[in-house]
């Protein structure tokens, strides 16, 4: 083989391994629960076989970021985050002796992290007696496919062991802002047909951001099938916590009925959406103090104290009879930060005016509005130095003439 092939085989090579591991951190889903109906079938009988398929994916997400041009020439950027799904393309169950009547699901869709997805398939018993192992094939897009093989009994001697298998369903809250606290939910449901022994929940946040103010390991000793239990639990966050779906682990760990041990890991996604909060940091006027004629620059400085972008702020003011530019436009505020809004005005009466700063914003909670009360005092024109200076040129004036006048009496008498 020459030296050139070589190389390109080694290419060729490099990229499927690099393929490969790319689809392996594509997320796809399992079996994680399986109910044949009847237990025990006889031959040329009805059933029917529902499978859980439940995501493997993490409560992680992506982040898209886009910058526009908004009103007032000004960039805002925009931040999404979309979580990643399993995207099941289709199911189908192989019979592999048994005769399948509905065995075809196309484009299932997406599944979340942590969720799962019942599907049922119905089928005919063989004639001959016996276990039977029917597949059931799913093709998950970007991810390996992945074929389960489900145990059914046609009038068998050789009874199935049954097994329990605990679902775990989740609750939690639309938003969280952080700092504030929040509820988790955890529903246990034994669907299989014996009981699970010995059952250990362990709950605990990805993130220290993230802390748990109630107990993160929990025991049971049996839940019985068809039996459920609920866990209400309570997480802290801190003004740090960051944006995006957060994940809470949880690990369900069971005896079955053979004493053999079954460990699931799970997560719940939990959304962390930051909020906006504007307020007035300082005032300023240029000139100080001001006077009647005066052209005046009001700078007022915005801040957000809040923990979430404030997009497209804008700032009003009302009730100042003053002449001049009312409404500025600041754009995007991100916490912890400040921005000018800058108002010109004609300072053409004297007096104190109050007036009426209108501040609106939006954020991932939607739009906002905020109102402070102000107040500007203008003085009237001061005319001293003017009075004194026209008095100044007249005395000056009078000196002169008197002096000129002085001069010619002594000319003439001199004459």
């Amino acid at each position: 083989m020459k030296r050139h092939e070589i190389y390109l085989l080694a290419l060729v090579l490099l990229a499927a391994c690099v393929s490969g591991i790319a689809a392996a951190d594509e997320p796809t889903v399992i079996v994680s629960n399986y109910t044949v109906t009847p237990d025990v079938l006889q031959p040329g009988d009805l059933g029917t076989i529902t499978v859980t398929l439940t995501s493997t994916a993490t409560a992680a997400s992506r982040t898209e970021t886009s910058v526009g041009t908004g009103p007032g020439q000004t960039q805002e950027t925009t931040t999404t985050n979309t979580q990643i799904n399993a995207f099941v393309e289709d199911v189908t169950l192989q019979g592999n002796g048994v005769d399948v009547l509905t065995g075809s699901f196309k484009s299932v869709g997406e599944i979340g992290p942590g969720q799962s997805v019942p599907l049922m398939f119905s089928f005919r018993a063989p004639t001959g007696e016996g276990i039977y192992f029917p597949e059931v094939w799913v093709r998950v897009r970007g991810a390996t496919a992945v074929k389960y093989p489900v145990p059914v009994n046609v009038n068998s001697q050789y009874a199935l062991i049954k097994k329990p298998a605990i679902r775990v369903e989740r609750s939690v809250p639309e938003s969280v802002v952080p700092g504030d606290p929040f509820n988790l939910t955890l529903g246990l449901f034994n669907d299989g047909g014996a009981a699970a022994n010995d059952i250990t929940i362990n709950v605990n946040a990805s993130t220290q951001s993230i802390t748990a103010a109630t107990p993160q390991t929990y025991y049971f000793q049996e839940l019985a099938p068809g039996e459920q239990k609920a866990l209400n639990m309570r997480f802290l966050t801190d003004t740090e916590t960051p944006l995006g779906l957060q994940p809470i682990l949880i690990t369900v760990t069971y005896l079955n009925a053979d004493g053999s041990v079954f460990r699931e890991a799970s997560t719940a996604g939990v959304p962390i959406q930051g909020r906006a909060d504007l307020g007035i940091a300082s005032v300023s006027t240029d000139p100080t103090p001001i006077t009647v004629g005066d052209q005046i620059s009001l700078i007022i400085r915005i801040e957000n104290s809040g923990t979430g972008d404030a997009n497209s702020a804008r700032a009003t003011i009302d009730g100042l009879p003053l002449p001049g530019g009312k409404e500025a436009f600041m754009g995007t505020i991100e916490p912890k930060n400040d921005a000018p809004a800058v108002f010109t005005l004609t300072a053409d009466e004297a007096g104190t005016f109050n007036y009426t700063l209108t501040i609106t914003f939006t954020d991932d909670f939607g739009t906002h509005t905020t109102q402070e009360t102000l107040q500007m005092t203008i003085a009237r024109s001061n005319n001293t130095i003017l009075l004194v200076t026209i008095l100044v040129i007249v005395l000056i004036a009078a000196a002169v003439a008197f002096w000129w006048w002085r001069r010619r009496q002594q000319e003439e008498e001199i004459v």
